[in-house]
């Protein structure tokens, strides 16, 4: 069985597409749990509605106050999951008809070669629209130049290529979920640090959804050119950026590092005090660790920044 966790929070725009799509899948073993952050809009309203027409696939948390951020909803979310295969679900995408169906396949095809006892991550691309769904741009790992094949424990550190809406996991998984991180940048890249420390990730190549951009967005799709020239004007932006990746790494070094093998612990222990380097023992660490970016540019300014 499959279950899919929705996070919500002010959706009534987009949210009845984002459910049709999701009750239309190939794939019909799955269910749906909500978790609206209190919303002051009519997503409530349309959820309730949702589950008094499917009562067997679709059930809701019930929560007294507000998460406080996506990646906190989402937590929730994981924190009360209980199946053998998860998927992260936003509230205003269009899932393809096959996607549930292809993402297991993978994900079982990972299983044997793996097994079942190691936490494993199936993962795809998507199209970015517009507000009304007309595409823009097919493949946002190639928009954005994602180094979607480099799974390395020491990429994760310095860059997420994981997108949330894309994602299962497996039932492994679940025991991570008893603690949830107090510094976190996104809920994706912290399953990436679990997925790449731990287990096993693996990548499907084509787009499993409509990823719409709208004003609302909490994370938008820019290009890699984009990205760089925000880097470039935002520099305090930028800084703060780098402050909560080495937050969130130190906080993973607190809560797994008795747990890491021998080379992954010894990586992160030299990222962590990465900050307090020379410019020159930066970059000598960065080289042999391999705390590389996607692109060649994006670690060179790295290199700079840190």
């Amino acid at each position: 069985m499959v279950t899919i966790l929705l996070a919500t929070y002010n959706g009534e725009d987009y949210i009845r597409q984002q459910l049709d799509s999701l009750l239309n899948q190939t794939h019909k073993k799955l269910s749906i749990l909500i978790s609206d952050d209190q919303s002051t809009d009519r997503t409530p309203e349309i959820i309730n509605e949702y589950k008094k027409k499917y009562p067997e696939q679709i059930q809701s948390l019930i929560h007294i106050k507000p998460s406080g951020s996506p990646q906190n909803n989402f937590f929730r979310l994981l924190s009360a999951a209980d199946d053998d295969y998860i998927m992260l679900c936003d509230q205003d995408d269009i899932w393809l008809p096959d996607k549930v169906e292809v993402t297991l396949n993978e994900m079982k095809r990972l299983e044997s070669q793996w097994g079942k006892d190691l936490p494993l991550l199936v993962h795809g691309d998507l199209s970015v629209t517009d507000e009304e769904g007309t595409i823009r741009h097919p493949s946002m790992a190639k928009f954005q130049k994602i180094a979607v094949y480099d799974n390395r424990f020491t990429h994760y550190l310095v860059e997420n290529n994981i997108t949330g809406n894309t994602i299962m996991i497996n039932r492994s998984f679940l025991p991570f979920f008893s603690y949830l991180p107090k510094q976190c940048m996104m809920h994706d890249w912290w399953l990436g640090l679990l997925a790449s420390c731990f287990g096993k990730i693996s990548y499907v190549d084509r787009p499993l959804l409509l990823y719409r951009q709208h004003g609302g967005n909490q994370v938008g799709s820019k290009s890699g050119l984009e990205q760089y020239i925000n880097r470039l004007t935002q520099k305090e932006r930028s800084k703060e950026q780098y402050q909560k990746m080495f937050l969130q790494a130190r906080s993973f070094l607190n809560q797994y590092g008795k747990e890491m093998d021998k080379e992954k612990k010894e990586a992160l222990e030299q990222f962590v005090q990465l900050p307090n380097r020379s410019r020159l023992n930066k970059v000598r660490i960065i080289l042999k660790y391999k705390f590389y970016k996607s692109t060649v540019i994006r670690t060179f300014g790295q290199m700079l920044s840190i």
